[in-house]
């Protein structure tokens, strides 16, 4: 069920979020829209009090912080993408992190063809694939986070002239901040 946004930060506003939760709603997907992080502490309560899981698409985010906590460490699943127009890539591919090493296994079990990390003699316990990222990608993407603090670091600084000069044409709103976000990365 698609929410609005708020037009500031292009981000899910929470309040629409919380008005479209019913019983039926599973997962809050939030995207740290073009590197900024959603309000992760809303987002946190709002989940709290629903019952309702928190998955960020954290596409865009590779390296954004949301009060000193990398996207990946706010508590539950983020979900980050490598395809070719992201901050790191390697062509193609993702990866998933979770809070709990119950989640990790039973995603474990889905990428590895049912199959769990100890099983020698093709047991299947659920249904699976094999869309894994191969080795050679992983060596690549590897290699680009030494880099990534400095990318970001420059975007951020391009970032102040580009919204100003942005800003200054007329029906063209930049994207704002959010102090709490200290480090967007901004995507694009």
């Amino acid at each position: 069920v698609p929410v609005d946004v708020d037009p500031g930060t292009y981000n899910i506003d929470v309040a629409a979020a919380a008005a479209a939760v019913t019983p039926r709603t599973r997962a809050i997907m939030p995207v740290h829209t073009a590197g900024l992080p959603a309000d992760m502490d809303a987002l946190g309560k709002l989940a709290a009090d629903t019952g309702v899981s928190i998955v960020q698409d954290a596409a865009h985010a590779q390296g954004a912080r949301w009060q000193g906590k990398r996207v990946g460490e706010l508590g539950s699943v983020a979900v980050f993408s490598f395809q070719n127009g992201k901050l790191m890539t390697a062509g193609e591919g993702g990866a998933v992190l979770f809070p709990d090493s119950g989640l990790h296994e039973a995603a474990f079990l889905r990428h590895s063809c049912g199959r769990p990390r100890t099983d020698r003699h093709y047991r299947h316990e659920v249904a699976g694939t094999n869309m894994r990222l191969n080795e050679f990608s992983a060596a690549v993407l590897r290699a680009q986070l030494r880099r990534l603090p400095a990318q970001t670091e420059l975007r951020d600084k391009r970032w102040a002239l580009l919204s100003r000069l942005l800003g200054a044409i007329d029906g063209v709103v930049p994207q704002s901040g959010d102090a709490r976000a200290d480090q967007n990365t901004h995507y694009m």
